[in-house]
C-alpha cells in the first residue's frame, strides 16, 4: 500500500480459530521505534510484525513527520484478511497545563 499520512491503522480479523502473525515493513524494511505504531512487536531476528489474536483495528505505523512511504503487509496465515484501512495526518495537540 503506498500512503501519505502520519499514522496508519488496519482492521483485521482471524477468520480460523487461532492467531497469527502479520509480518509489517515500511519502504521495504522492518520499523524502527520510532516508526511503530503501539500494535507492533520487534522479534528476535529485528523484523517487525502484529501477532492478530481478536478481530479489531491494529495500530500498525506512528511516524513522527506526514510523507509517502510504502507499507508492506504479509502472513503464510490462509486466514489473513484486511478488513479496512485508516490513515491520519494530525499533529498531536500540545499538552494543556
Amino acid at each position: 500500500i503506498e500512503f501519505s499520512a502520519r499514522s496508519v491503522n488496519v482492521v483485521i480479523a482471524p477468520e480460523g480459530a487461532q492467531g497469527y502473525d502479520v509480518k509489517v515493513t515500511l519502504d521495504g524494511k522492518p520499523l524502527d521505534r520510532t516508526q511503530a505504531g503501539a500494535d507492533v512487536r520487534l522479534d528476535q531476528d529485528g523484523n517487525t510484525y502484529v501477532r492478530v489474536d481478536e478481530a479489531r483495528m491494529y495500530r500498525i505505523v506512528k511516524l513522527p513527520e506526514f510523507g509517502g512511504h510504502e507499507l508492506k503487509l504479509s502472513s503464510n496465515s490462509n486466514d489473513f484478511t484486511v478488513f479496512a484501512y485508516t490513515f491520519g495526518s494530525y499533529i498531536d495537540e500540545p499538552e494543556t497545563s
